[in-house]
């Protein structure tokens, strides 16, 4: 047991891409609609930061932070409930596919925080709502260099409203997806 303890570690120490990186992202959210709004805006422009430690080239963890983007609608009615926006953090598994020494595919999987918050109507019981579920992305990285790489993903987030029924303490669930475009430093 203390011979496969010793192995595993020290093949993690010598995989050539592992350490710690940092990157930042800028892209765009797209709000699903919760079921019982109707969405005037539900796109927007948002950034993140991410920080994460690799121990192979095919695995690794990252924390990371993200707007949520910010939409606006009005019940099924049609009065208007307000706008709202969300900020997003979580933590991720990733795994890497390289497909040669400078592009891979990356998957994400993990769980992320939605914090809500919602500007609403005088005749609105719309309210912002906090969500943790699972969460999960796809992407490409392309490294420029070995310290510096570009990546392009996606990402899907869980999150809510509440009262958005017109009932108080109703919940709806909704997702959020982030298309992204980010620059990654590894240390």
């Amino acid at each position: 047991m203390v011979g496969l303890c010793a192995t595993l570690v020290s093949g993690i120490a010598l995989a050539d891409d592992s350490g710690f990186y940092a990157g930042v992202t800028a892209g765009r959210s797209s709000t699903s609609t919760p079921p019982n709004l109707v969405l005037s805006k539900s796109t927007d422009t948002v950034l993140g930061a991410l920080g994460g430690y690799q121990f192979t080239k095919n695995w690794g963890v990252e924390a990371f932070y993200t707007e949520g983007g910010k939409y606006s609608g009005r019940n099924l009615a049609g009065t208007v409930l307000g706008s709202g926006n969300a900020d997003i953090w979580g933590v991720d598994a990733v795994g890497m596919l390289p497909l040669s020494d400078a592009f891979s595919l990356y998957g994400k999987l993990g769980v992320a925080s939605v914090n809500g918050s919602v500007s609403t109507a005088p005749t609105s019981t719309l309210t912002g709502a906090n969500r943790t579920a699972v969460t999960y992305g796809l992407g490409g990285q392309y490294n420029v260099t070995p310290s510096f790489g570009v990546r392009l993903g996606w990402d899907r987030y869980g999150a809510e409203t509440s009262g958005a029924t017109g009932v108080v303490g109703s919940k709806d669930h909704y997702n959020i997806n982030i298309y992204s475009l980010g620059a990654v430093f590894k240390f």
